[in-house]
């Protein structure tokens, strides 16, 4: 994976058993993407994937968030509340190819 100031981009590769996104042996398997956020002072940092119906996620102290890409999403959007001011930037995803699930 590639991250730059405005874009994300790379391959994801499809997981099998992974237990650390849920407990729902349904969504233990797809194409993840790991982003670690943080900004010195800030109040809080909350994450929106562009293009899913789900709301935005407000991190904790460890800044981590996995995401289970499973539809064709635009990015991310990030919104940090620091000293009062609220900052919005969006990544975009670019060129993301989602790595099909092996068949046996």
């Amino acid at each position: 994976m590639t991250i730059g100031k405005d874009a994300i981009g790379g391959t994801l590769h499809y997981v099998t058993g992974y237990t650390g996104f849920s407990g729902d042996s349904a969504e233990q398997e797809g194409n993840y993407l790991a982003l670690h956020f943080e900004d010195e002072g800030a109040s809080s940092i909350a994450v929106k994937v562009i293009g899913s119906d789900k709301p935005p996620v407000t991190l904790d102290e460890d800044g981590l968030l996995v995401i289970r890409i499973r539809n064709v999403a635009e990015g991310v959007e990030v919104t940090t509340v620091k000293n009062g001011t609220t900052y919005v930037n969006r990544l975009a995803f670019v060129g993301i190819v989602k790595e099909p699930k092996a068949t046996t």
